[in-house]
């Protein structure tokens, strides 16, 4: 039995140390609010909270500049939008620089 456990323990630990290695990617979906106050449209992502933070909005995956990181909130930034993700409530808002307003609601 304790052979088996010598066997069996390093292995154990560097499945843990591989998961952990990996970024959580939650999915993401919602609504896109229009500036002129039209009908929503749907919207869906994939945030991957990294390091490095990418976001893949349907235009393949974006790496994204980290503004702020702590227990409530995660902001970050990309060429077209200000991100911010709210740990706690899984809500995630995408303030694009046109105006536009992505409400989603992320889950892993």
């Amino acid at each position: 039995m304790f052979r088996a456990a010598l066997i069996i323990l390093p292995s154990l630990a560097s499945m843990i140390a591989s998961a952990a290695a990996q970024p959580a990617a939650l999915t993401c979906s919602g609504s896109l609010l229009e500036p002129t106050g039209f009908a929503p449209s749907p919207k869906t992502a994939t945030l991957a909270l990294g390091p490095p933070v990418s976001i893949d909005t349907g235009n393949g995956p974006q790496r994204a500049s980290l503004v702020s990181n702590n227990r409530l909130q995660l902001k970050f930034r990309t060429r077209d939008f200000t991100g911010e993700y709210f740990h706690y409530t899984g809500d995630l808002f995408l303030i694009y620089r046109s105006g536009h307003l992505a409400r989603l609601m992320c889950r892993r």
